[in-house]
């Protein structure tokens, strides 16, 4: 989501090297999740990450016809967050934080659409151990790359450590 170190900064480098030629289609963290067909507000994302602020401070205002924003404290919304990766057809898929094997050997079929390709030809997954090993051969057998945690999340890891490396270097 918006306040995770992943997140955040993608969504900064997306804005940064492509502006309104990046189009993210949803978004979900542990408070909300935010889709819009037509790409979710990157202005309004970007205000979120700058005041660290979690998805449910979404302005609704900013999107289209056919977005929407899913709180999460609804058992609707519990469910429309956890299912979104499963829901949104796109071209890359960038999973960045989330539970260890949210996409598993029993659920890894919902990731594919009605016709059994991929709803994402790319997933680089930038959380850890987000996709369990067996769903990932299968997932990668049925034509989806995807760029492994322990390659895609070296940043991310070491983004989120460097404060704590810096407070312990200042604070003997």
């Amino acid at each position: 989501g918006t306040s995770g170190d992943v997140a955040g900064n993608a969504l900064k480098i997306l804005h940064r090297e492509y502006k309104d030629n990046a189009k993210v289609l949803g978004i979900v963290d542990h408070k909300a999740s935010v889709e819009d067909p037509d790409g979710v507000d990157l202005s309004e994302l970007l205000r979120l990450v700058n005041q660290d602020l979690s998805l449910e401070h979404y302005d609704c205002t900013k999107l289209s016809a056919g977005g929407a924003l899913h709180i999460r404290d609804t058992l609707e919304g519990q469910v429309m967050c956890d299912s979104m990766h499963n829901r949104i057809e796109s071209d890359a898929f960038l999973p960045a934080g989330g539970l260890p094997n949210t996409i598993r050997l029993d659920n890894w079929e919902a990731f594919l659409k009605t016709d059994g390709s991929p709803s994402s030809k790319l997933i680089v997954e930038a959380a850890n151990i987000f996709i369990e090993q067996e769903a990932r051969v299968k997932l990668t057998e049925s034509g989806v790359l995807i760029v492994k945690d322990s390659s895609a999340n070296k940043c991310g890891v070491i983004c989120s450590r460097n404060p704590r490396y810096a407070h312990f270097l200042c604070y003997k």
